[in-house]
């Protein structure tokens, strides 16, 4: 069985379409689907954004399920100017800069599937939308993406010893300057629409930049990440 885990159901909604359901669950912050995905028995978790949810969910899903694969999977920033929005991330290793800390990942992916590129992956606790953090962050860690959750999942998965594939998907490149989604998402990745328009309101220069992130960037990167896992499910 193979769990593949997301902050949000959004990042995976083509492939629960295609998701043979057997059994559905919730625990706490966690919601769970079993079933049969492109030829794999699955469980499809969604884990709210974060280290520490991704890492309480985690550990959930392997404690029940005993998963032989984890499979780490959605949006990703690009801290390398040659990445563009759609572009696969596979992840060599991830990186804590708040710890120090470096864990190594499984980038084994098949031969047979193309299209994605190698690298680092550095996990922040909050939401990383300058060009200038970007490159801050590409000097300081060498990573090609950044995302909120491999770090929390990582760890869960280390005390199990179970393999770990980091996807991520590319919903912003290195150059492009978004609001800052911290002011306008909650932690189940739903926007707060009052707060949203208040924030915007006094930064009308931002609204062009998170109409395109939202409707345009996003939509492009769950559809390549989507396509990805179903070639990737079919190759392992």
């Amino acid at each position: 069985m193979i769990a593949i885990l997301v902050s949000d159901w959004g990042e995976l909604e083509a492939s629960k379409n295609c998701l043979e359901l057997y059994h559905r669950g919730t625990r706490e912050d966690l919601e769970f689907m079993r079933g049969k995905l492109h030829g794999k028995e699955v469980i499809l978790g969604r884990t709210g954004i974060g280290i520490n949810r991704a890492r309480k969910g985690t550990n959930y899903i392997i404690q029940k399920f005993k998963p032989e694969l984890v499979i780490s999977a959605g949006h990703g920033g690009a801290l390398s100017p040659e990445l563009r929005v759609g572009d696969i991330v596979v992840g060599d290793w991830v990186l804590s800069i708040k710890k120090e800390k470096r864990k190594m990942l499984n980038s084994d992916v098949p031969k047979a599937i193309g299209g994605f590129r190698r690298g680092g992956i550095v996990t922040e606790s909050r939401f990383v939308y300058s060009s200038a953090e970007k490159k801050s962050l590409r000097e300081q860690s060498g990573a090609l993406s950044v995302d909120m959750e491999t770090w929390g999942v990582a760890e869960a998965v280390e005390d199990y010893g179970t393999p770990l594939f980091s996807l991520r998907s590319i919903s912003d490149e290195s150059n492009f300057d978004l609001p800052n989604m911290g002011f306008l998402y909650n932690t189940n990745g739903r926007v707060n629409k009052k707060q949203a328009i208040k924030y915007l309101l006094s930064r009308p220069a931002l609204i062009y930049p998170y109409v395109k992130f939202t409707y345009l960037n996003l939509k492009k990167s769950c559809h390549s990440l989507n396509i990805f896992l179903k070639n990737l499910l079919m190759h392992i």
